[in-house]
Formats: C-alpha cells, structure tokens, sequence
C-alpha cells in the first residue's frame, strides 16, 4: 500500500499469544506508516521487534487497562493523520487499511461526518461473521452498513475527530470503552460510524460460550464480570447512551447474574466479583479494581 497518508496502528498487549501477534505484525507492518504497541501484560516476556522497521515498543509492567493504553498511542500519533487500531487476536487481511480508506474518503467526499470505519468482523473458530443481535445497522451502500457503534479493533479514525470528541475514557478501564467514545462522538458531533462489508476481521470471540434458551452465554473470566457489571451501571444515566443497549444488557447482565454460579465453574467467585462491581458501578468508582 502506498501510506502517503501517515496511518498510525495501536496495539495494546495482554498476555499475548506470540506466535498471533507475529502474525498479526507481519499482516498489518506494510500497510501503515508506523506501529505503536503498549504492552499491558503482568507477565514477563521476551519481544523482538528489531525485524520490523515501523514498529515502537512500550513496555509498562503493569495494566493500566486498555483506554489509557490506546491514549498513550493516541497521544504518540497526534501529529498522523489516521488512527487504526488493532486487537491482539484480530488477524487482519492484506487490503484492511487500503479498503477502509478509500471508503472513509468515499463517505466523506458524500458530506457525511465519519467517526470510524471498520471491517465485517469474522468468527473463524464458526466460520460465520458477527452481526448485532437487535441493532443489525442499516445498509447504506451495497459495501457500506451503517452502525450506531464500532468495535475498537481494525476501526480506521481521523486523528482530528479525537481532538474534537475527546480521547478515550481511562476510568472504564477496560469494557464498553469503544462503544463509549462512539456514543459520545454522535452526541458531540453527530459523527456516524461504518462497517465496510467487503472487507473481513478474522476473530476470534467466545471460547467460552455456553448455550442457555437458545442464546449464547459468553464466559469471560471472573474478574472480567467486575468491569462488565460496573460499566454498566457507570453508563446507565448518560443521556448519550442509547437505550437499546441499556435494555439489551439490562437483560443479560440480570441472566448472568444468575447463570454463572450456578452453570460456571468457580460460581462464588463470579458471584463476589459481580456483586463488588454492581456497588462499585453505583459509587461511580474507576480505573482498576
């Protein structure tokens, strides 16, 4: 690709798969100007990134959770023109960044105010793509779906649009952090965000799930369920956040609740874990626990 526009690539490390994150480096290393990659991890690993000419290593030694990892990123790049950032786990194909650009210019050069753009994520573990259970978006050209939020990972974001909706939010810490932003970029700009269909996320979510009714359960790790749960209350009187995802998880956090001690392994621990965020939700706490 020809990346006479500065792109720059986030990525936050945790505990990495490292033969996925070479993978991913070598997937993606051609198709930005530079990588930034700030390493949340709380064990000790040897990285060698001397192979690849773009790439900036941060090395934190303790997590400081995914928001103020990618602000860090966001603040390394904040003369770029492009933002893209990427998971850990998301293998992103040859002509990610070339297909999302020239859809973000297409949208643009049709007077829309464009907060993101991002691929069709893939579940390649179930050989079937990822679409919104209640909001499935709607289509706004043949290649282009209109959603009312983004995933982080593979979304393509002008730098100026952070300068004016703001950076991430550091105190989620960790979940409905994408979500949030894109929220309060409609709110501040009616900014609109977009999912271009003809270009796949390979990815790879729900290891863990369980069937229960019909629906799938995902089983995130006990701590996890803190910052689900407290997240949620934190979000619930924001005016900017759409109902529909108040009343959608409203649900699932209220089955969980009672699903995990009982169908999960280590169950009391889920239990005391989702009990501590739902207090610490309502005291509006943040940052780690």
């Amino acid at each position: 690709m020809n990346v006479g526009k500065k792109i720059g690539c986030i990525i936050v490390l945790y505990n990495p798969n490292m033969s996925m994150l070479f993978t991913i480096l070598n997937e993606i290393s051609n198709q930005v100007s530079k990588i930034y990659i700030v390493d949340n991890s709380t064990v000790d690993h040897f990285l060698d990134f001397s192979s690849y000419s773009n790439v900036v290593f941060e090395k934190l030694g303790n997590n400081i959770g995914i928001a103020s990892a990618q602000n860090m990123g966001l603040n390394f790049f904040k003369d770029y023109e492009h933002i893209l950032f990427l998971d850990q786990d998301s293998i992103p194909p040859r002509n990610l960044v070339s297909t999302l650009l020239e859809n973000y210019l297409f949208l643009l050069n049709k007077n829309i105010d464009v907060g993101a753009v991002g691929p069709r994520p893939f579940n390649r573990g179930e050989n079937k793509k990822y679409e919104g259970i209640i909001k499935k978006g709607k289509k706004l050209y043949n290649n282009i779906t209109e959603v009312g939020e983004l995933i982080s990972s593979s979304s393509l974001i002008a730098v100026e649009t952070f300068n004016k909706v703001g950076l991430l939010e550091d105190g989620l810490f960790i979940d409905a952090v994408d979500h949030e932003w894109c929220w309060r970029a409609k709110a501040v700009g009616n900014y609109r965000f977009f999912i271009i269909e003809d270009v796949l996320l390979s990815h790879q979510l729900g290891e863990g799930d369980k069937n229960f009714l019909g629906m799938k359960i995902h089983i995130p790790a006990p701590i996890r369920t803190y910052y689900q749960f407290r997240n949620y209350i934190k979000l619930l009187d924001r005016s900017y956040v759409p109902f529909y995802w108040k009343f959608s998880n409203g649900i699932k956090y209220f089955i969980k609740y009672f699903y995990y001690p009982v169908f999960v392994n280590n169950g009391k621990k889920y239990v005391e874990y989702m009990n501590r965020g739902i207090s610490d939700g309502f005291k509006d706490k943040d940052g780690s626990i």
